[in-house]
C-alpha cells in the first residue's frame, strides 16, 4: 500500500485505532486516509508499506518518508506513531483464527508518552525509528530482528535512557552482532553469563569508576569480565592471549561504514 505522505490520527482517529486493537471494531472500518480521522504531517513524503525484512529496514523507510520533518520533534506525535502502527498492523501483529488481533502488551502498539522511558521503549515502530535516527548502524544488534519482535537484547540495552550512548552501543554491537550473517551471534539472546542482560549490569559497575563516553570501545571490552570472552571479537581475544595477529581489516568495534577514532581513556577521579 502506498500513501502520499505520512499522516497523524486526530482524536477521533485515535479512538477508532484503540477500538481496532481492542477488537471492538474490525480494522476494515477504519480508513487510514479518511480526512475525518487523519491529517497530513507537514514536510513528509510518500510512504510504502512493503514486507520489511527487519526492524532496521522498517525504520529506514519511515525515516526516509519523514522528508524535511525532524524525527526527534515528532516523537511526541502520538497520532503519527499510532497511524504508522495501524498501516503496518499486518506485519507487526497476528490474528487469531476468529479474526481478532493478538497485539500483546498495550505499550507495543499504543504510543505512550516518550518521557515515560520504561513504557516508551517498548513501542514496535517509534523505538526502532529513534534507535536508527540516534545511532545509525551502531544499532544493528538492536534492529536486526523482524519488525514484529521485541527482542530481549533491545529490552535489556535500551531499558535506561543513558544507554543511548553511541560508544556503549558500539561495544554491544561488537559483542553480539555478526556482520557475516546480519543476525545476532549464537547465544546473544539468552540470559546466561556474558549476555546483554549481564552487560547492562556490568555497565553500571564500570560507570562508577570510568567515564565510559570518553573510552574507546576496545578499552571498554578490555575491561569486561572473562564471562564475555565468548562474544568478544576474535582479534581482541587473540591479542589478550598473547597471540600476535597482523590485520588490515576495519576495527571490529565500528559498523563497516564507520571509521574508528582514537582518544585517550579517562577514569573518574
Amino acid at each position: 500500500m502506498n500513501y502520499p505522505t505520512l499522516f497523524s490520527f486526530n482524536e477521533a482517529g485515535l479512538a477508532a485505532f484503540e477500538k481496532v486493537f481492542a477488537n471492538q471494531i474490525p480494522d476494515g472500518a477504519v480508513d487510514a486516509l479518511d480526512s475525518n480521522l487523519v491529517s497530513r504531517v507537514p514536510g513528509t513524503r510518500s510512504f510504502s508499506v512493503t514486507r520489511f525484512s527487519s526492524a532496521k529496514e522498517m525504520a529506514r523507510a519511515v525515516l526516509d518518508a519523514m522528508g524535511t520533518a525532524e524525527a526527534l520533534q515528532l516523537l511526541s506525535d502520538t497520532g503519527l506513531w499510532a497511524w504508522l502502527t495501524f498501516v503496518m498492523r499486518d506485519q507487526l501483529f497476528r490474528k487469531s483464527p476468529d479474526g481478532s488481533w493478538k497485539v500483546g502488551e498495550v505499550h507495543r502498539w499504543y504510543p505512550s508518552n516518550p518521557n515515560d522511558w520504561q513504557k516508551g521503549q517498548r513501542h514496535l515502530v517509534r523505538m526502532p525509528v529513534l534507535l536508527l535516527q540516534s545511532l545509525g548502524d551502531a544499532a544493528d544488534h538492536l534492529l536486526c530482528g523482524e519488525p514484529s519482535r521485541l527482542p530481549e537484547i533491545r529490552e535489556q540495552l535500551t531499558s535506561q535512557q543513558d544507554m543511548f550512548n553511541p560508544v556503549f552501543q558500539r561495544v554491544a554491537r561488537a559483542l553480539y552482532f555478526d556482520d557475516a550473517s546480519g543476525n545476532l551471534k549464537r547465544g546473544a539472546g539468552g540470559k546466561t553469563a556474558g549476555t546483554p542482560r549481564r552487560l547492562a549490569r556490568v555497565r553500571q559497575q564500570l560507570d562508577v569508576t570510568w567515564d565510559l563516553e570518553d573510552l574507546e570501545p576496545e578499552k571498554i571490552i578490555d575491561l569486561l569480565p572473562k564471562e564475555f570472552d565468548r562474544f568478544k571479537p576474535k582479534a581482541l581475544v587473540a591479542r589478550n592471549a598473547g597471540i600476535e595477529e597482523q590485520s588490515t581489516t576495519a576495527s571490529p568495534y565500528d559498523p563497516p561504514s564507520a571509521s574508528a577514532g582514537h582518544s585517550s581513556a579517562t577514569s573518574k577521579a
